[in-house]
């Protein structure tokens, strides 16, 4: 029997860019054996309260923020790939995408899938440094609701710390319980400030893709969200 499904999308829009997109996302499907708190209720989660805390701050974001809960992650990529096709003639307006599917364990550093943009993301790990997230790595690995436009637009996530998670998800004891507050407001924090961030160019390929600060030492503060959240 086949049953309708769809993705759920929801704008925090911008006064200045407004048709340039940062796209943040997370599934809202799970297995079924479990509760799905970590794979995906964390990631669903974490978008929703970074769109929450930007604008409980009374913050405008310079882009159009996009929040996507994607349906069928864990069976197809089925609504990753619906929104692909829905959203073709603007993907390139995709100034950047974010994704949260890593339970729900604290913020460990920053990954991007444009080796060109080092230089831009050593600008932009410091402030992170502060919650726990020092590391920063170039990788190949976006996210899977992010595979069907990984190769139009720029990925750039918050790593996490996914030392038990793989011993939780997909089993019957993906469960609420396994949700430490803390370590998710710390997340949520540097998601936050990950999202409000986009500003300058950079090369992407063949085409321009908007990811800089204008002064990353000015432009946002991740101590000012994590205050706010914890």
């Amino acid at each position: 029997m086949c049953v309708d499904q769809d993705d759920l999308v929801g704008l925090l829009a911008s006064d200045q860019l407004a048709d340039e997109i940062v796209l943040i996302g997370a599934h809202l499907d799970s297995w079924d054996v479990g509760a799905g708190a970590i794979d995906d209720g964390a990631g669903c989660a974490i978008v929703l309260e970074t769109v929450r805390l930007i604008k409980a701050m009374g913050l405008t974001p310079r882009r159009t923020i996009r929040v996507v809960l994607f349906m069928n992650e864990e069976n197809g990529l089925s609504g990753a790939k619906a929104y692909a096709e829905t959203h073709k003639a603007e993907i390139d307006k995709h100034v950047v995408a974010l994704e949260a599917d890593s339970g729900g364990g604290r913020p460990t550093g920053l990954s991007y899938t444009v080796e060109s943009a080092k230089a831009l993301m050593q600008k932009i790990a410091p402030p992170l440094a502060g919650l726990g997230a020092h590391e920063l790595r170039l990788t190949d690995d976006g996210g899977a609701d992010l595979l069907p436009i990984t190769e139009r637009v720029p990925i750039v996530n918050i790593d996490q710390d996914v030392s038990d998670y793989f011993d939780w998800h997909h089993t019957t004891s993906d469960t609420l319980d396994k949700i430490i507050p803390l370590d998710i407001n710390l997340t949520v924090a540097a998601f936050a400030g990950l999202t409000y961030t986009p500003r300058r160019t950079f090369d992407v390929g063949a085409r321009v893709g908007f990811l800089a600060m204008d002064d990353p030492a000015q432009s946002f503060s991740v101590g000012a969200f994590a205050a706010v959240r914890l």
